[in-house]
């Protein structure tokens, strides 16, 4: 019988699972400010850093309603209102990973020309 999932576990899981998203969001800053210097451009990166900065917005909420939700002698009313508000966040988040996903094919080719032409 495996042994029952504390709120500290699901908390953990979802932090692993929100953390490469952040990872991202530092790259697509780092090369949007690199294609900057080099005076390119970097108009589809600064969408997609507003997507993930949304994306790590949500989670960082969810994250802090979870812990708040923990708080000893909550009252069942606040408990409730806290539950929804996390799932809203966490909704937000995957919303910010599907609009993630249909912009970045659209981006990313757009990269190899200016990114090319620096190495020249």
């Amino acid at each position: 019988m495996p042994a029952a999932r504390t709120p500290a576990d699901a908390d953990a899981a979802l932090a692993a699972d929100d953390e490469p998203w952040l990872r991202a969001r530092i790259l697509v800053k780092r090369a949007r400010y690199a294609l900057e210097v080099c005076g390119v451009p970097g108009d589809g990166l600064a969408e997609l850093d507003g997507v993930l900065a949304r994306h790590q917005e949500a989670s960082d909420a969810a994250a802090t309603v979870a812990t708040a939700a923990r708080t000893p002698r909550i009252t069942p009313a606040t408990a409730y209102v806290l539950g929804v508000v996390h799932a809203d966040q966490r909704l937000e988040v995957e919303s910010a990973r599907y609009a993630f996903g249909r912009q970045w094919p659209g981006v990313a080719p757009g990269l190899v020309g200016p990114v090319a032409a620096l190495s020249d």
